[in-house]
């Protein structure tokens, strides 16, 4: 399936979603640390699944992926992305730990365990600014985590529903603490054919929801 073309109100809607998604996701990341988030204005675009990696930082790239499917009115797969040193510091945030001196990260169990709860609560904060603003009813599974390079892991992701689902949405944003060190890459939502139908129409009609 190629990409569809996009009309203004539906481009407009989808920065809407990143504008809600990241400002719902800094202040939930902000409770969860206990220091101020800031956002950069997140960049949001449609594209081939297999033009992510380069825009997250290499196809090479160490990265922590949070993973989880979609269901409901429009089915499909998230993929959290955040670069492993990145990951690292911020697991260190949440269990009141100084950041590790070693640039080689490492996850041990309760690592991963935080980075999980992290997923749940960023990946929710998107998803709700989708169904939001297309009035679509979106439940996220149980999410899992792995940490590998970027392009194994969106391998992995799309293993199942690359047959199917070929465009992501691709919401890239960047959350700095206190320290101004940047936290997040980017959060990708890779809708099967139908549902990629069924947002981009809900976007095109009415941008904005009651």
């Amino acid at each position: 399936m190629s990409t569809p073309p996009l009309q203004a109100a539906q481009l407009d809607a989808l920065a809407e979603v990143g504008n809600i998604g990241a400002g719902t996701a800094a202040t939930a990341l902000a409770r969860m640390t206990g220091v101020r988030v800031d956002m950069a204005v997140p960049r949001v675009a449609l594209l081939p699944v297999e033009d992510v990696p380069g825009r997250v930082g290499g196809e090479d790239a160490v990265v922590a992926a949070i993973l989880l499917d979609v269901a409901g009115d429009a089915p499909g797969r998230i993929v959290l992305m955040i670069p492993a040193v990145a990951a690292q510091s911020l697991v260190a945030t949440l269990m009141g730990m100084p950041a590790p001196a070693s640039e080689v990260p490492e996850f041990d169990d309760l690592a991963m365990s935080a980075l999980q709860e992290v997923g749940n609560v960023l990946t929710g904060a998107y998803l709700g600014a989708l169904s939001q603003l297309t009035g679509l009813r979106m439940q996220p599974t149980p999410p899992a985590v792995g940490v590998d390079m970027a392009c194994a892991l969106l391998a992995d992701a799309v293993v199942d529903v690359a047959e199917t689902s070929t465009q992501a949405l691709l919401i890239e944003t960047h959350f700095h603490d206190d320290d101004d060190e940047p936290r997040v890459g980017a959060l990708l939502y890779i809708p099967t054919p139908e549902a990629l139908e069924a947002v981009l129409g809900r976007l095109g009609v009415s941008p904005v929801m009651p």
